[in-house]
C-alpha cells in the first residue's frame, strides 16, 4: 500500500523565508572573537552575543581536554571518521563541470538508474523530489570559504565557476530543479552507547559514507551532461531535511528531524541537486504528525529539554515543533560528545525485523492504533533512556 500523497504533510502559514547559513550553530560558534566577521554578525544580532560566547568556550573547552588527552579515543575517533570528509567539502568535489554531450534518456529510466547507484554507493534509501528554492540557504555562513585562494592548492579539477572569491555572507543561488535525497543508515547497537564517543564514532562514519557517495554520485551525473552539486556535513548548501521530506523520505517530526518509515529516526542525510531529467517520487504520509503529538518520548527523554512538548509554531512559514538548538549544543559540550538519545528512543528507530515493519504498517494504517504503540514500545524497551555500555573492542 502507498503512502504517498500530492502535498507534505508540514503546513505552509505564510512565505516561506530562506535560511541564513550564517544564522546556524555550526557557523557561529566558528566565529572568532574580534574578527571582521564576528564584529558583523554581531551588529546585527546583539541579542546573541552572549550565547555565542558560550558556545566559543564549549567548543575551546573541547579542545583544550582533547589536547590534554583528557578524551584521547574521542579525538582519535573523530580525526579518524569526521576528519577526511573535510577534503570532500573543496569545490571540485561537490561540484564542477559537466561532461562534454548530454546522455538523453527517459526520465522514469534516469531515475531507475540514479537509485541503483545510490544504493550500491552505500545509501539504505533515495528518492528523487523537486528542489524548492526556499530550500536553499541564502548566504555562506560555514566554511570551506575560497576568498584569495592560491591557483597551487591542492584541488583535482579547479575551482568551479561559482566558487571562485567565495567567502563568509556571500549570497547562494542553486538554481538546478530536483534533489536526489540519500538516508544511511545508523548501527543501532553503538547509537545506543549515547552519548560517547562510541556513538560519535559511528555518526562520524555515517557522515563520511555519505559524504562520499553524494560527491561520486553527483560526479556521475555531471558525466552524463548536468550539472549536480553534492550536499555533505562539510558543505551544504540546501536544507537536506525538507528536501528529502518532499521527496517522500519520510515526514518532519517532532524532533525536527525526519521519520522514515523504514529507519525512524536513525539516520543521516545527504543529497544531490542536479538538472538532470528524472522522474519524480512524492511526498508520504505515515501518520507522523497524529504520532509525535501522541507520543513526546523524544521530548522526555531530551536530558536539555531541547525538544518541544508543546505545540507547533511558526519557523520562517512553516508550522512545526521548533528544537531548541542552542540547549542540544550546549549539552553536547557538558557531556563532551554529540547526542544521539532522541534519535535511538524513538519507536520508529528499531531493527528492521519482520515484527517491527509489520508494527510500522499498522502505525501508518490505524490511527487509533498509535497511541497503544506508544505504550507497547514503553512496556517492552523502557520509558526511560539507559545507555548500553561500550563494546569491548574500543575500551
Amino acid at each position: 500500500m502507498s503512502h504517498e500523497v500530492e502535498e507534505p504533510t508540514y503546513e505552509v502559514i505564510g512565505p516561506l523565508e530562506r535560511f541564513d547559513e550564517r544564522d546556524n550553530l555550526f557557523a557561529r560558534e566558528r566565529l572568532i572573537a574580534g574578527s571582521p566577521e564576528e564584529r558583523a554578525y554581531h551588529a546585527l544580532h546583539p541579542e546573541l552575543v552572549e550565547v555565542d560566547r558560550r558556545l566559543a568556550a564549549f567548543i575551546e573547552g573541547k579542545a583544550d581536554a582533547q589536547s590534554q588527552d583528557e578524551d584521547w579515543m574521542g579525538a582519535a575517533f573523530y580525526s579518524a571518521t569526521f576528519g577526511p570528509v573535510a577534503a570532500l567539502a573543496q569545490p571540485d568535489m561537490v561540484d564542477g563541470p559537466t561532461g562534454p554531450q548530454k546522455v538523453e534518456g527517459e526520465p522514469a529510466d534516469m531515475a531507475r538508474r540514479v537509485k541503483k547507484l545510490a544504493r550500491y554507493l552505500g545509501a539504505d534509501l533515495v528518492r528523487i523530489g523537486p528542489l524548492n528554492p526556499a530550500w536553499v540557504y541564502s548566504h555562506r555562513g560555514c566554511p570551506p570559504f575560497f576568498e584569495g585562494y592560491q591557483a597551487n592548492s591542492p584541488l583535482f579539477d579547479g575551482i568551479p565557476d561559482g566558487y571562485r572569491d567565495l567567502k563568509w555572507g556571500a549570497p547562494i543561488e542553486i538554481p538546478h530543479r530536483y534533489a536526489i535525497s540519500m538516508a544511511f543508515a545508523q548501527d543501532d547497537r553503538l547509537m545506543r552507547t549515547t552519548p560517547s564517543p562510541v556513538s560519535d564514532l559511528e555518526v562520524g562514519q555515517v557522515y563520511a559514507r555519505s559524504a562520499l557517495a553524494s560527491v561520486q554520485l553527483a560526479r556521475y551525473v555531471r558525466a552524463l551532461g548536468y550539472p549536480a552539486r553534492a550536499h555533505h556535513l562539510r558543505n551544504y548548501g540546501v536544507l537536506v531535511v525538507p528536501v528529502a521530506v518532499d521527496a517522500g523520505l519520510g515526514e518532519l517530526a517532532r524532533s525536527g528531524y525526519l521519520i522514515s518509515k523504514e529507519l525512524g529516526l536513525n539516520f543521516r542525510l545527504a543529497c544531490v541537486t542536479t538538472d538532470l531529467p528524472m522522474a519524480l517520487d512524492r511526498p508520504v504520509d505515515l501518520g507522523v504528525q497524529d504520532f509525535c503529538q501522541e507520543c513526546l518520548k523524544c521530548a522526555e527523554t531530551c536530558p536539555p529539554k531541547a525538544i518541544s512538548r508543546g505545540e507547533k509554531v511558526v519557523v520562517r512559514g512553516v508550522q512545526k515543533w521548533k528544537l531548541d538548538e542552542v540547549k542540544c549544543l550546549l549539552y553536547w559540550g557538558h557531556v563532551g560528545s554529540a547526542c544521539a538519545i532522541c534519535q535511538v528512543v524513538c519507536p520508529w528507530s528499531k531493527p528492521r525485523t519482520p515484527f517491527h515493519r509489520f508494527v510500522a504498517e499498522i502505525a501508518t494504517r490505524v490511527p487509533a492504533a498509535r497511541r497503544f504503540l506508544v505504550w507497547a514500545d514503553d512496556l517492552v524497551y523502557g520509558a526511560k533512556f539507559e545507555p548500553r555500555p561500550i563494546p569491548g573492542w574500543v575500551k
